[in-house]
């Protein structure tokens, strides 16, 4: 991925992508499709991404649409993020994103907002690689893993695995602690390792392999500094009070829609990056944002942090997540209250992402909160 003020640039050229409603069901339909996706193509008029609200040109089979083409920059270096997409104009909103605009799914008259978006690393930095603090075997790593913890108040706490029920609120707990490896011929160097590990602890975590169909955060936030482990990578922040906002907006449905656009999704219910792409994720720019702007994020983080999140394939009938944007879209960014209005444009985007396979992956059964716990129930079909 190659950066040009915080935006991926084309540098592969341009091609088509075909994304089908459905796998064809005889050779004969195959072929079928295959010559009006020849024939769509061969007219020329492929509808682009940076198009908005058009979607893709359909693929139409007699009166059925099979699907939709859809003329895209490549990246050489990144993966092509329309890949599988379900939804044409999820994908074309998730693009305009990327590139700084905010459209309003479902009000093709409303001008485009501009946001200002750049990647992670233009206002922070990742934390360490997990083999950086442990690495069993080996000395690269300063620390000895104790998981669980076995103390209440460790002097090293890692957030290092996942627990997806113990994680639906904004603030967890950190679930290991780091014990100092004792290597008598190298301590002052393991001593040193160590105190270069702990300089990166930090309360924001990266969720590094999304599950959308049973996680319900992006990012953790820990009460104290924490060390980010396999699971949860730290994200070191220039200025650690703009930890809120960053909190909010990547658990938001536009943070979301983001790291599903340019995660790996070749997994079915799974948007999966690497410690050392985190950096060039794009997100909201919080050197953008205000004094007053933060301040507000952190009311509004006060405010969030008992709501419990449904896992991110219900973020339609989510309305602690509903919550969460109205009082970032709203209260800490300014954006007109349309936005956030009952069957608006942000309720359109949170079900256009609960549709998308690769977010739901086929999962039959729902989570329902119940007193302090939860349980699971069947789903009807989508």
């Amino acid at each position: 991925m190659t950066a040009d003020g915080g935006r991926r640039t084309a540098d592969g050229g341009r091609g088509y992508f075909v994304v089908l409603s459905r796998q064809p069901d005889s050779a004969i339909r195959s072929e079928l499709i295959a010559a009006e996706i020849h024939r769509t193509i061969d007219g020329g008029d492929v509808r682009r991404i940076e198009d908005w609200p058009l979607g893709g040109s359909p693929i139409l089979l007699g009166g059925e649409r099979c699907g939709y083409v859809l003329d895209c920059p490549l990246f050489a270096d990144a993966p092509w993020t329309l890949a599988g997409v379900a939804d044409a104009e999820l994908a074309q909103a998730a693009y305009r994103l990327e590139h700084g605009n905010l459209v309003a799914a479902g009000s093709p008259g409303h001008a485009p907002i501009p946001m200002p978006i750049g990647p992670i690393e233009s206002f922070g930095d990742r934390g360490p690689h997990a083999r950086d603090i442990y690495s069993p075997g080996m000395i690269r790593g300063p620390f000895d893993l104790v998981h669980p913890r076995v103390s209440v108040a460790p002097s090293h706490p890692i957030l290092w695995a996942h627990d997806s029920k113990g994680e639906r609120s904004l603030v967890v707990e950190p679930d290991s602690e780091g014990q100092i490896n004792a290597v008598p011929a190298g301590q002052e160097e393991i001593n040193e390792r160590a105190a270069r590990v702990w300089e990166t602890a930090t309360r924001a975590h990266y969720n590094r392999d999304v599950q959308f169909n049973a996680n319900s955060l992006i990012v953790a936030t820990t009460e104290r500094p924490t060390i980010g482990g396999r699971a949860w990578p730290s994200v070191i922040l220039n200025e650690r009070e703009h930890e809120y906002a960053f909190a909010l907006w990547c658990n938001s449905t536009l943070g979301l829609l983001l790291h599903w656009w340019t995660s790996n999704k070749t997994q079915a219910g799974r948007g999966t990056t690497t410690v050392t792409a985190i950096p060039r994720i794009p997100a909201l720019d919080m050197r953008a944002l205000t004094p007053a702007q933060h301040e507000a994020a952190r009311e509004a983080f006060e405010a969030l942090r008992g709501e419990r999140f449904l896992p991110f394939d219900q973020i339609d009938e989510d309305p602690a997540r509903a919550e969460l944007d109205r009082r970032l879209l709203l209260g800490v960014l300014g954006l007109p209250p349309s936005l956030c209005e009952e069957g608006g444009p942000m309720a359109l985007l949170r079900r256009k992402l609960a549709a998308e396979p690769q977010i739901h992956g086929g999962k039959r059964t729902r989570v329902v909160f119940e007193g302090g716990g939860e349980r699971t129930e069947r789903r009807p079909p989508r």
